[in-house]
């Protein structure tokens, strides 16, 4: 059986588009996934099992609304994640 959650496309879309604006002292790789975990988390799942679903989901999802609450979703995320890394932030210059 093959069942995915489209809000991981559509906020993973999101993401891509808005990354380089976000305010984070990190930007790796593992800052992103734990943004787009936190995020995924706090948004209700919209599972399919096609892409005609998908289709129909990201359909339901393009009006401004939902696409401010992803936003806001991640904005969130991305302040949890700015507080609390999930790694050692490296300091980017060095003062000793």
């Amino acid at each position: 059986m093959n069942v995915k959650n489209a809000m991981e496309i559509l906020v993973d879309e999101a993401l891509r588009n808005y990354w380089g604006q976000l305010q984070l002292p990190c930007k790796c790789e593992i800052c992103k996934a734990d943004v787009f975990a936190i995020t995924l988390n706090n948004l209700p799942p919209r599972y399919v099992s096609n892409e005609d679903g998908y289709a129909y989901v990201k359909a339901q999802n393009f009006d401004d609304q939902s696409r401010v609450n992803i936003l806001n979703q991640i904005v969130k995320a991305t302040g949890i994640v700015a507080t609390r890394p999930s790694h050692d932030l490296k300091p980017s210059s060095s003062q000793e």
